[in-house]
């Protein structure tokens, strides 16, 4: 199923096959696409955006997640602190902490990818990486001809699937599924692995973010055992932006979605607000307009629930 977004939110509501956090840190520059096929067994994904992006996320518990950019653009994904080139493709494992940080206009294809399924795969691609596609995060570079007859063959299939048949789909999903086996077994496709004791220091960085918000910047990296330099350097590989702009950044959007919430019960955006850490309601409602487009009261009023008596108005107008 494809879907036209008009607004980041409804494109990052879309998103599947991870648990994720998706902030927007740029005003939209372009059109948001997202389209989501079940085949047989595996999930294809589409999409492209308009926007700065960041997206954390935890895989599920089974699928290993390939991502790929199927436009040849360079330096606009970064992947875990790692700028993705064209050709290039990231295969995550099961239950893995992943981020990406987008920073312009993006086109991408994910086609996940349940364990088991790929021993019925013959070619000697997945067998020669099983082991990283079970443990370890891996980033693959293949000869860009070889990378192009997969984003063909995905977009074909995106253009058939919604008239086909059962049989139809396992063929396709059997092709696809060949494509990458024989990219994976190309003696030629560039292997690189990912730093694990950085992956360690975000993971924790992160945590810490996740349970304190606004927790200053030395303790964020006593916390991670790094000295406060290096958690700045590392804040720029990962995400373009220093801790305290990333924090700033995680505040709107973590408010944003607390405002959107159907409420039942009557709500005011300054106690959201103050429920997040917010002390000066003003500047923020400045810097959340400029970054959605729209005061955090209005985007209230667009997800107020209908009640009996009409609707439930009660908020405090912010500018």
């Amino acid at each position: 199923m494809g879907w036209e977004c008009s607004t980041f939110d409804e494109y990052s509501d879309k998103i599947r096959e991870a648990d994720a956090l998706s902030l927007m840190t740029a005003p939209l520059t372009g059109p948001l696409d997202f389209a989501q096929h079940v085949l047989p067994r595996t999930i294809l994904q589409f999409g492209s955006g308009g926007s700065g992006t960041i997206v954390h996320g935890t895989t599920r518990s089974n699928p290993c997640f390939l991502f790929m950019q199927s436009a040849t653009c360079a330096d606009r994904i970064v992947f875990d602190g790692r700028s993705l080139q064209w050709p290039g493709i990231v295969i995550i494992p099961p239950v893995s902490h992943f981020t990406f940080a987008c920073t312009g206009l993006t086109q991408w294809i994910s086609l996940s990818v349940p364990a088991e399924l790929t021993d019925g795969v013959t070619n000697g691609g997945f067998k020669k990486y099983r082991a990283s596609i079970e443990n370890a995060k891996t980033l693959i570079a293949p000869p860009a001809a070889e990378l192009i007859k997969l984003i063909e063959a995905a977009t074909t299939a995106r253009n058939g699937i919604q008239r086909a048949r059962p049989a139809h789909l396992q063929a396709i999903e059997a092709s696809l599924l060949g494509i990458l086996d024989r990219i994976l077994s190309d003696p030629v496709s560039q292997r690189r692995c990912f730093d694990k004791r950085t992956e360690k220091v975000m993971s924790t960085v992160l945590e810490c973010l996740r349970r304190d918000g606004q927790i200053h910047v030395v303790a964020l990296a006593q916390a991670a055992g790094v000295s406060e330099r290096t958690l700045h350097r590392l804040f720029w590989k990962y995400f373009h932006m220093g801790p305290k702009r990333y924090s700033k950044m995680r505040q709107l959007n973590l408010v944003r979605r607390a405002i959107r919430q159907n409420h039942a019960t009557p709500v005011n955006v300054t106690g959201i607000l103050t429920e997040h850490g917010v002390t000066e309601f003003g500047r923020f409602a400045i810097e959340y307009k400029a970054l959605f487009n729209e005061s955090p009261a209005e985007t209230l009023h667009k997800h107020l629930v209908p009640q009996s008596n009409g609707y439930n108005l009660s908020y405090e107008r912010m500018s």
